[in-house]
């Protein structure tokens, strides 16, 4: 080998430097690297993980086998693209209606200064969004409720960063209307999964 020419060899956990004839050995760092750009998460719930109870729709005539309280998770958001004019936020239950999958939360307009919402906050109409028309017909926060005896449900919930000002968009708009504005106008998007089954 050249006394200039040197190789980097990688494994095993360690860096391993050859040069002239020599080697030097350097421990990696252990352990998964940082997280970087844009970024969801919940203290509600962590990713990929049980949402709690409290979260779910609540028992009533019309939702019998709801075991909630419905209080909305609280979310935050960190390191958005740059020039972001609003978010949109939506949570879509993968195994709602047989597998077809559900949208129970649509919210967009999100302003640029908004970077959370705490427990509970999704529950009710704010200026910190415009509510979209969910499955049932709703403007708010409607949690999950699946039926009986299922196997357990995944919720997505979405941020996608858009170039719409906050008031761009008119409110009632179903996700699939929402899909077809941001088309062209969505700049990045973070996401985070919960799990939920119906307790026995």
């Amino acid at each position: 080998m050249d006394k200039f020419q040197c190789r980097l060899l990688i494994g095993a956990g360690a860096i391993a430097f050859i040069s002239s004839g020599s080697v030097s050995i350097v421990t990696a760092v252990e352990g998964p690297p940082p997280q970087t750009g844009f970024i969801l998460t919940s203290t509600t719930f962590k990713d990929g993980e049980m949402l709690p109870a409290r979260v779910a729709f609540t028992k009533g005539p019309n939702s019998p086998n709801c075991v909630g309280e419905n209080i909305s998770p609280q979310l935050a958001w960190d390191k958005p693209p740059p020039n972001v004019k609003s978010y949109a936020l939506t949570m879509h239950d993968v195994e709602g209606s047989g597998g077809y999958g559900d949208f129970d939360l649509i919210a967009y307009g999100i302003p640029p200064s908004v970077r959370s919402f705490a427990e509970g906050e999704l529950n009710r109409p704010s200026d910190k969004f415009v509510g979209g028309r969910n499955v049932w017909n709703t403007f708010t926060w409607r949690g999950m409720c699946p039926p009986p005896g299922t196997s357990p449900h995944h919720y997505v919930f979405r941020l996608v960063a858009t170039d719409y000002e906050p008031k761009d968009l008119p409110p009632g708009l179903t996700y699939e209307e929402l899909q077809g504005r941001l088309k062209g106008h969505a700049k990045g998007a973070t996401a985070l999964v919960g799990v939920f089954v119906r307790p026995k």
